[in-house]
């Protein structure tokens, strides 16, 4: 009789698991797994659920709402996660691909710039490295120096691009200020400077060219010096510019 009952609770609880398990998964996805937008564009997730909740892994590149509804804001790769069981790759693409960004090699030294940009260098001096490019809609790029090593880049674009110029930044960073006293906007790159680890200024160099600088950033240790920072590098930058002879 034990044995019996026993034998009968196994299978009502087997059945019950199986059924949940069943249950969970229900449902099904007709959009593709992997999905490309550009950045201004958006896509639907259609869902045999009605009432499935979704999700973005990281809210910089794309969010989404409450009814599935796909929406780029940043170029870069996410997730979109279906009743935490499924997920969709997103991938944002730019619409503006005209600048060359540099390569940020923040704490590198003389000699580690030189073997990944070049020794072609228009000025090298203890305050940076100056190159002219001689092609597309970049004009230069400055390597700012301290104590030995970069403590800031900067790209520097002529004045006839800045609604390009500033529509290919948004597309990539998150505005968060802008002065119209010294025209300079800022941008960072995450949601919040908790999690910020690179802080972008656009500013009006001269009526010819604009000066594209990028920082890195601490929240810990920069939060107290950002200001200060941000004018030392913008005044260093400006007596490398100047030696370049861009106008």
């Amino acid at each position: 009789m034990k044995n019996l009952i026993l034998c009968s609770m196994v299978a009502v609880l087997f059945t019950a698991l199986v059924g949940c398990s069943s249950n969970d998964d229900d449902f099904s996805i007709s959009s593709p797994k992997s999905i490309e937008i550009l950045s201004n564009e958006t896509s639907q997730i259609t869902c045999s659920d009605t009432k499935a909740v979704y999700s973005s892994k990281d809210e910089y590149i794309a969010t989404v709402s409450e009814n599935g509804l796909i929406s780029a804001k940043r170029i870069g790769e996410t997730y979109i996660d279906v009743n935490g069981q499924k997920s969709i790759k997103v991938t944002v693409k730019p619409l503006i691909t005209s600048f060359t960004e540099p390569q940020l090699l923040f704490g590198a030294t003389k000699d580690e710039v030189y073997s990944k940009v070049g020794t072609n260098y228009s000025t090298s001096n203890d305050s940076g490295i100056g190159y002219i490019t001689t092609s597309g809609r970049v004009k230069g790029y400055v390597y700012l120096m301290e104590d030995g090593k970069v403590t800031a880049v900067c790209m520097l674009v002529s004045t006839i691009y800045i609604e390009n110029l500033t529509n290919f930044l948004l597309e990539r960073y998150m505005p968060a200020t802008f002065s119209e006293e010294n025209y300079t906007a800022i941008f960072i790159n995450a949601l919040s400077l908790e999690k910020t680890t690179i802080v972008i200024g656009e500013q009006v160099y001269s009526t010819s060219l604009m000066n594209v600088i990028y920082m890195p950033y601490d929240h810990k240790t920069s939060k107290s010096r950002g200001e200060e920072d941000k004018q030392k590098f913008i005044n260093q930058a400006n007596k490398i510019i100047k030696q370049l002879n861009l106008q």
